[in-house]
């Protein structure tokens, strides 16, 4: 019985790491914690892509709304 379980659960050991991981990526660029996560959680190994490509487009975003000016710098604890 356990040979049958074990592919699954060590599947799902994977999956939630990846999903935090995800979340955790979109949360600190300004994107809701929740829905990232889920999305984490259905998309496992793609949704780390997909945050990491989020990401990158908002750094590009914030760098055009500045205007070429030099980014703030955050205060200990802040995100960016």
């Amino acid at each position: 019985m356990l040979f049958f379980i074990l592919p699954y659960l060590l599947l799902y050991l994977l999956n939630v790491p990846l999903a935090l991981l995800t979340a955790y990526i979109a949360y600190s660029h300004g994107q809701r914690f929740l829905p990232w996560l889920l999305l984490g959680l259905g998309l496992p190994f793609v949704s780390v892509f997909i945050a990491i490509a989020v990401a990158i487009r908002h750094k590009q975003r914030a760098a055009a709304a500045r205007g070429g000016a030099p980014a703030p710098v955050p205060a200990p604890g802040e995100f960016e």
